[in-house]
């Protein structure tokens, strides 16, 4: 029963996007077709490129297509695992590159020569066991045996979709076979992928803590994403459908989506993390006597009876210099750096943003840039600070680039620790490591999901740890690991992420807002300032990767870029000394 789908309505055609996924794998499997890839995806969407509003709706709306951004991440992962294992390890590597998805190879004697564990878990089969004993009636594995000695037959094209019958919930399946490059054991072996989905075992605590969603909710919801109809929920919980029906409104209120595709296409984003995450679960924080010495809270009372909290590093008589710490909250640094301040005679004020830690949150998204602007101009004011240097991490340069704005000869000089600047093209989040991509895409072009991701991102850090939490975001680069492996700034990144999250606090509203903000187009801000501007940038940033770099570097060519090549995000974390000696060199 070969699998032919008719075209979709509006965007990319279904079967043309089908064909656009063989390409995909076959890349994966073998990289010497790269430029039929090329090819075919510039014949099916590069007449949709710059021809009117419309179709850059609709141009947007494709390359934000859940299915093709999940295949292409996954055969990306195939490609890494067939460099990175030896011959005996080549199908176990390639069918663990798929994460969720029910993945197996087949031999040319008919056995299942390896499984990932969404294929295990899903066909309740072992490695090494004949094809069937895959759960789908007899006719359909004669089927798929057929298939196999086609696709393995050297004169026939070597791929093909089919869709069978799951003989256990009685759901179709679509699954999409093509040959293994090389052979393994001395056999030939086809690489099978279905369309079947393994709910990850974290998931159902994560968006029931996260959501309030009751056992019953979560259910439902994990039922929609593994493609049963109401009527068949209804049938599988022994429930009437208006029931269901009445559920699955629940589930949307509480999650904030609007329709049973987006959540759907939310969760079947969040699952992708979720496996990530839960990879790095024994990474636990490594504990030990504390080397940083405590720095209270200091509070200013604002109007309307908001608090506004800050701490100061180094030395309290010092030279004033403000910190700003990035979206996570990262208002401690690595306490050799903090004795280095104090020596220095610096007086590092860092302000703890609305909605983080104690501080008050703002009154609204729109208000939350004038409010952080006062409220570092109030913490300024009060220590008779007319002017000085301002260290930024990452985007947090917004708000300094706002706040010399604003206030015109307040900051002396912006010192900014990974490119912070505004984005400006689709390309440049397309670039993005997985995480950074996940959500600062989403905060530019789905900004009403956003709340629902980052809330649902704190719960798994809670859950699993803050060391596993960072090893899930900055895994893709090997120097952030690095950096975040030295014990002092481990220490530094736990203890300051405090504010952000903690047994206390979860300051995830303040982040969505933030992320939120800091995507749209603020040029004309940047522009406008008229300091001196030094950019300390990291050839290993997952969320500034060189290719942007270089762009921001013509977009503002009156910046001074500072690189290190070992260096990733976390670049402050890591250079701060030479950071330092900047920073005193615009003290007045």
């Amino acid at each position: 029963m070969e699998y032919k789908p008719g075209d979709a309505s509006g965007g990319v055609g279904q079967s043309d996007k089908l064909e656009i996924i063989d390409r995909i794998y076959q890349v994966a499997i073998e990289p010497e077709r790269y430029e039929d890839l090329l090819d075919i995806w510039e014949e099916r969407l590069g007449p949709s490129r710059g021809v009117g509003s419309a179709q850059e709706g609709s141009l947007r709306l494709l390359m934000r297509d859940v299915e093709l951004e999940s295949h292409m991440a996954r055969a990306a992962s195939v490609l890494e695992q067939l460099d990175r294992h030896s011959p005996d390890r080549v199908l176990e590597g390639l069918v663990g590159s798929f994460d969720l998805t029910a993945a197996f190879t087949i031999s040319a004697s008919g056995r299942l020569s390896a499984l990932n564990a969404a294929a295990a878990a899903v066909f309740g089969v072992l490695p090494q066991q004949p094809l069937s004993n895959l759960p789908m009636a007899p006719e359909d594995i004669e089927h798929l045996k057929r298939e196999v000695g086609r696709i393995l037959d050297p004169r026939a094209s070597g791929s093909s979709f089919a869709r069978f019958r799951l003989t256990t919930t009685g759901r179709p399946i679509v699954m999409r076979m093509s040959p293994v490059e090389h052979e393994v054991g001395g056999e030939a072996h086809v690489l099978a992928v279905t369309n079947e989905l393994a709910w990850p075992d974290g998931l159902s605590a994560t968006v029931r803590e996260a959501f309030g969603l009751t056992e019953a909710e979560v259910e439902v919801l994990r039922a929609l994403v593994e493609g049963a109809g109401m009527t068949e929920i209804a049938e599988m919980r022994g429930r009437s459908r208006e029931t269901v029906k009445s559920q699955i409104k629940a589930i949307l209120s509480k999650t904030e989506t609007h329709t049973q595709v987006e959540l759907i296409r939310v969760t079947l984003g969040l699952m992708d993390v979720v496996s990530v995450t839960e990879r790095n679960a024994s990474l636990k924080t490594v504990s030990g006597p504390t080397r940083l010495k405590e720095r209270p809270f200091r509070t200013l009372r604002r109007p309307g009876g908001r608090r506004a909290d800050h701490i100061v590093i180094g030395d309290d008589e010092g030279r004033p210099v403000l910190y700003f710490p990035l979206d996570y909250g990262l208002i401690r640094w690595p306490a050799s750096a903090e004795v280095s301040a104090e020596r220095r005679g610096l007086k590092v004020i860092v302000p703890i943003r609305p909605g983080y830690g104690h501080t008050s949150p703002a009154r609204s998204r729109e208000e939350l840039v004038d409010t952080i602007v006062s409220d570092t101009v109030a913490v300024l004011d009060h220590y008779g600070v007319e002017r000085c240097p301002v260290i930024a991490l990452s985007a947090d340069s917004f708000f300094v680039f706002h706040l010399a704005h604003a206030h015109p000869g307040r900051v002396s000089a912006i010192i900014n620790c990974s490119t912070g600047l505004p984005l400006f093209n689709r390309t440049q989040y397309q670039r993005m490591h997985k995480w950074h991509r996940f959500i600062l895409a989403n905060a530019r072009y789905a900004p009403a999901m956003l709340p629902f991701m980052v809330k649902a991102g704190f719960s798994l850090a809670r859950r699993i740890g803050k060391r596993g939490f960072v090893h899930a975001v900055y895994g893709e680069s090997p120097a952030d690991v690095r950096t975040f492996e030295n014990p002092e700034v481990m220490e530094a990144m736990v203890l300051g992420s405090e504010v952000c999250l903690s047994d206390w606090h979860s300051a995830h509203e303040a982040f969505a807002s933030e992320a939120i903000l800091q995507q749209r187009d603020w040029r004309p801000v940047v522009d406008a300032c008229n300091v001196p501007v030094h950019i300390w940038q990291g050839h290993q940033d997952p969320q500034m990767p060189m290719g942007t770099v270089r762009e921001m570097q013509a977009e503002f060519p009156r910046f001074v870029f500072h690189e290190d090549p070992d260096a990733g995000q976390l670049i402050f974390f890591k250079d701060w000394p030479q950071i330092l000696d900047q920073v005193e060199s615009f003290l007045d």
